[in-house]
């Protein structure tokens, strides 16, 4: 196999894994899942940080 094709079957192993952990996560989410199965708590919402941003804007000096 070439080179350029190792790389290709690397490239697509790494966004299989990846969307399957995020399938897996997105699952978890489900309200109907029990609470020990439930991935709340490890997906961090878009956004979270943006009190943060936001003074960091203000303030030219932090």
């Amino acid at each position: 196999m070439s080179e350029q094709r190792e790389d290709a079957a690397d490239i697509q192993q790494r966004y299989v894994a990846e969307y399957d952990e995020d399938q897996a996560m997105v699952e978890g989410l489900d309200p109907a899942q029990p609470r020990e199965q439930k991935t709340t708590d490890q997906v961090a919402a878009v956004g979270d940080d943006a009190d943060e941003v936001v003074e960091e804007m203000a303030d030219p000096e932090r």
